[in-house]
């Protein structure tokens, strides 16, 4: 079984993101581009002990930066939320290594987000959108799970190619600290209150919905108990408006 599972979207970023984690202990594979072949990928992941979605993102808000960081809180998708318990744990990682990171939410969407969507999005508290990892956060199911996103689209998808060197960059170098995410949150037994995620509310969700299959590995923890012992990761609907 693999020690950690990497998805990705593009070749681009499988190379970058492969550059920089250890040989024989993690896996990457490409997905392709969108929700429907993020879902066929779903449908079939190897098993792994941890599973994360890297990649490139767009910012809805104005001040993030290409090369930013973005470690994911929740992924969204329509009006369902999955939270990532162990984003704190990942951020932390990042940092330590000197890599700018930010924390929020992510949200899927299943076209390209242009102009006055992207205010709307942002309005609802989220940080960047991307194409793929909601279908893969739901795959996960009770695998411990991260989605980080690289600024690489600031304000217009088609300032990618004027931003892609930098986040390219930064994208090489976060392989150390998801290692050192996924070795921590497939052997944690006793987790720390440095761990614990804030904001641990969960809920049954109502919206949108999308098939997919689940990873190996059902049973293992996604991230720190939450104080009152529930489960970790259940879907929950989100606020309308922007979370303070």
């Amino acid at each position: 079984m693999t020690a950690l599972l990497v998805c990705t979207a593009l070749g681009i970023e499988a190379r970058a993101v492969r550059h920089g984690l250890p040989a024989g202990d993690a896996l990457v594979l490409r997905t392709g581009m969108g929700p429907e072949r993020a879902a066929r990928a779903a449908a079939r992941l190897p098993s792994a002990d941890a599973l994360a979605v890297a990649g490139f993102g767009g910012a809805v808000r104005e001040d993030l930066r290409a090369g930013d960081v973005l470690v994911a809180t929740e992924v969204r998708f329509g009006e369902r939320a999955l939270p990532c318990p162990w984003a704190p744990f990942l951020a932390a990682e990042l940092a330590r290594h000197g890599l700018p990171v930010r924390t929020g939410p992510l949200v899927t969407c299943d076209h390209v987000v242009t102009g006055a969507e992207r205010g709307l999005l942002a309005e609802r508290g989220a940080l960047a959108v991307d194409m793929e990892t909601w279908p893969l956060a739901e795959a996960a199911g009770d695998l411990p799970f991260a989605a980080l996103r690289v600024i690489a689209d600031v304000r217009s998808p088609w300032a990618v190619p004027a931003y892609g060197v930098v986040a390219y960059r930064v994208l090489r170098r976060i392989g150390p600290a998801l290692a050192r995410w996924a070795a921590h949150a497939s052997g944690a037994d006793h987790p720390t209150d440095d761990d614990r995620a804030t904001g641990a509310d969960r809920a049954t969700s109502v919206g949108h919905s999308m098939d997919t299959g689940r990873a190996t590995g059902a049973g293992r923890r996604t991230g720190p108990e939450a104080d009152d012992g529930s489960v970790p990761r259940e879907e929950r609907p989100f606020p309308s408006s922007r979370e303070g």
